[in-house]
């Protein structure tokens, strides 16, 4: 049987996450690319993305060149992008640190020393 592949599996095979900020509009150039190339709309699936399941084109392995010549023609990034993972950066706290948990009844006092009350 064959397996056919959607946008987010061409992706992850380029080495890009399957969730890449670019990726349905790179789904829209394929899809457009296969209207003009077979005269028919893709085959469709429904995938789960963002808590919803939600349809996508897929295309057979031996479609998949509509997908290649999409990434080629997509954009000024389509064969110059490198993915790049960003290092998780927090900005530093700037208010006051709680150092509770959350519920009342299981407050924790802080480690450093205690100030009096007002």
């Amino acid at each position: 049987m064959n397996r056919r592949i959607t946008v987010a599996e061409f992706l992850v095979r380029r080495g890009l996450p399957a969730d890449w900020a670019y990726g349905s509009p790179l789904g829209r150039v394929a899809a457009r690319i296969y209207r003009a190339t077979y005269g028919r709309e893709p085959a469709r699936a429904f995938q789960f993305i963002n808590g919803h399941f939600r349809p996508v084109m897929t295309y057979a392995p031996d479609e998949e060149h509509v997908l290649a010549q999409a990434w080629e023609q997509y954009g000024c990034t389509a064969g110059r992008y490198v993915y790049r993972p960003r290092p998780a950066t927090r900005a530093p706290r700037t208010g006051p640190v709680w150092h509770g948990s959350g519920d009342a009844m299981r407050w924790t006092p802080p480690t450093g020393p205690l100030r009096s009350h007002p």
